[in-house]
């Protein structure tokens, strides 16, 4: 079971692109899923090496989609 609980969108550069942050209730970690063109890119968990990281560091994730820094 997740919840969204933000979205952001697409810079001018990348107006097509947008990032919708959830928490998911069931592993209780934050994913955040890449959308290009409508089309769902990837759903992303926020964890490395084990360890869930914070609900800033998705919304850092999905800013850095929207405006860029992570290529497709």
């Amino acid at each position: 079971m997740r919840k969204q609980l933000s979205k952001h969108w697409g810079s001018e550069s990348y107006p097509h692109r947008e990032a919708v942050i959830y928490l998911n209730y069931k592993e209780d970690i934050f994913e955040v899923e890449f959308w290009e063109k409508g089309k769902l890119i990837e759903n992303r968990k926020m964890v490395s090496d084990g360890v869930a990281h914070s609900e800033s560091y998705a919304d850092d994730a999905a800013e850095n989609w929207c405006l860029g820094y992570i290529p497709w």
